[in-house]
This record gives C-alpha cells, structure tokens and sequence, in this order.
C-alpha cells in the first residue's frame, strides 16, 4: 500500500464481492487496535457489530453492487476489545488489472456516538434495552431475509427482461439486433485469424401461403418448429437468430465454404422431410463466408444475394455467394 494512504487522515479498506478485506490502511488498524496480518484476508464481519453485520447485507452491498457507490453511510466499527466506534462512510466500485474492489472511505463520529449514547440511557434502563436489542436484531434478520428474497426476484426479473431484449419472443432464438452484436464480434475475432467464418440467411418459402391458407397460430406454430430445428442443428460455438418474419440465420464460427454448404445441405433435407402440419414446407439458403476485406454489411450482402438466388433458381435450394457473379 502506498505510504501516503497507509497514513491517511481518515480510514481506508478495499473489500471484495464476498466481503472479504483486500486492504486496509494504517489510520483503521490504529482505531480498531489490530495488526494488519489479523484483519487483511478475514471477513468484514469481523470488525462489524451485529446490527451493522445485517445492514451491510441489506444496505451497502446491494447499492454498491446497483449502483457502483455508497455515500455518507452511517454504520459502527468494533474494536478488537469489543468497543463500538460509528463512522461515517463513503465507498465507490472500481476494476483494477480485471479485478473489481469495493474501497471505501471511513470518518470516526465521535461525538454523534455519545450524543445518542446518552439518549439511551436517558430513555432506556439496562434491561429494557436489552430486551428490545435482542428483539430489533431479530426483526432486523427477518427484514434481511426478506430483502435477500426480493433482491433475488428482482435479479431474477432482470435476468428475464435481458433475455427478453436479446431474444425473439416467438422462437426463443436470438433476435436481430443480438444477430448484429455477435456477427459483429464474430467479424472482428475472426478477421486476423486464418480461421473460416460463414453465415447462412434461411427463408422459408411461400410462407404467406401458409399465414394466407391456414391461419397465423399455424404460421406461429411452424415458426417455432423452425427454431427448434435451428437449434438442434446448431453446434456449440454455432448462433441462431430469427432474422426477421420467415427469415433465420446461423453463424457458422470455424466453418469454410465446404463445410457451410453441408450444413445448409443437412437443414433444407431435413426441412423438407418434417412433418409441419402443412401439405408440404421447403426453405431457400444463402451461404457466404467470410474473406479477407470482407465487413459485417458485405458478409450479410453476400449471404442474401445468394438467398435470392436460390429463390429465383427455384427455391428449396441452397446457393453459396462465391458461386455466383455480381453485379
């Protein structure tokens, strides 16, 4: 630790996301009379008192966590011989080398602390206060239980609303904008190796008919059947992503042209022998892989290019871009 901090005016530790105490300066150790190697390494429970143990759980470390600061928190210290010192505290979230540390800023309130000191005593007697500490303790551990349960609802919740911003509502695949991100990614990982990148834009074909003749549920229902071929086709590094109406896409990582067109093969056969409720349902693909010069907006140009190709030449065919000339 920098001299300058280890002698700070003020206190100063850095905690991580478990709790646990980083670093801790020499201005704090001197105010709760411990040595370094006794607090460095151990839990902030150790220098809390009881009350202040849950409301670091209810208070600081879902603020902190929310919204990456803690400003003019009151909590008390103790002290290795069990006296309890209030401080002021101010804390903020901040990365270092990759790794994410709580630092937090400690003011000693002295004179606040005796202030309420002698209201106590002045309203309560030794055994009413103790009586009501043990039953504010346990209302307290109850609120903490409580709030523990509804920061995981919302965690939960949270978790939902991302999944429902980055995936298609009806077939469960990646939507479009998500499709961007990763083709994105996908373009700047793979454009200074020498692995291969293909992308296929699947269509299904004549599908309005099928809106047309047997109705949106049934539309919905192929739809959904398509997504969950999609992804049983998919291997592990492979990205599904419903591009738009009847319109699909795979990113195909470590994939060459060879490979792109067996994989487009191997889902417009299957496509064509499912059964979907309908008389009959084909699709058309277009494959294009990436090559040297090539950017997200030329890929997917290439990749529809040959969709349309395969349309015009008759549909429930795939075509690759590389086979056709452009105009």
């Amino acid at each position: 630790m920098d001299e300058k901090l280890d002698f700070a005016p003020c206190g100063y530790l850095s905690l991580d996301d478990h709790g646990t105490i980083l670093e801790i300066n020499g201005t704090l150790l001197d105010l709760l009379d411990y040595h370094r190697q006794e607090i460095q390494g151990q839990h902030i429970n150790l220098i809390l008192t009881l009350a202040s143990q849950s409301f670091y759980q209810l208070y600081f470390f879902p603020m902190i966590r929310i919204q990456g600061k803690v400003e003019a928190m009151y909590i008390s210290l103790e002290t290795k011989a069990g006296q309890e010192i209030p401080i002021l505290l101010n804390a903020s979230r901040n990365e270092r080398d990759g790794v994410v540390f709580n630092d937090c800023i400690c003011f000693p309130m002295k004179e606040r602390y005796e202030y309420e000191q002698v209201l106590l005593a002045a309203k309560k007697e030794t055994d009413d206060r103790n009586r009501m500490k043990k039953k504010q303790i346990a209302e307290l551990d109850m609120l903490r239980q409580e709030l523990e349960s509804k920061q995981k609802e919302l965690l939960d919740l949270n978790e939902k609303l991302q999944k429902l911003a980055e995936t298609d509502g009806l077939t469960g695949l990646w939507n479009r904008r998500s499709l961007q991100e990763k083709l994105t990614s996908s373009i700047a990982a793979y454009s200074g190796e020498l692995q291969s990148l293909s992308l296929l834009l699947i269509d299904i074909d004549f599908f309005k008919s099928i809106n047309d003749n047997y109705g949106h549920m049934v539309g919905d229902k192929v739809l959904q059947q398509m997504g969950r071929l999609l992804e049983e086709e998919c291997r592990k590094e492979d990205i599904a992503a419903r591009y738009g109406g009847e319109e699909f896409a795979l990113i195909l990582p470590d994939t060459d042209q060879a490979d792109a067109l067996k994989i487009a093969e191997k889902i417009r056969v299957r496509v064509e022998g499912a059964n979907w409720g309908v008389p009959s349902m084909t699709v058309s693909i277009g494959a294009a892989t990436f090559l040297p010069g090539d950017t997200e907006r030329s890929l997917q140009s290439n990749a529809d290019y040959a969709l349309y190709a395969s349309k015009d030449a008759g549909r429930n065919l795939v075509t690759h871009a590389s086979e056709l000339v452009q105009v």
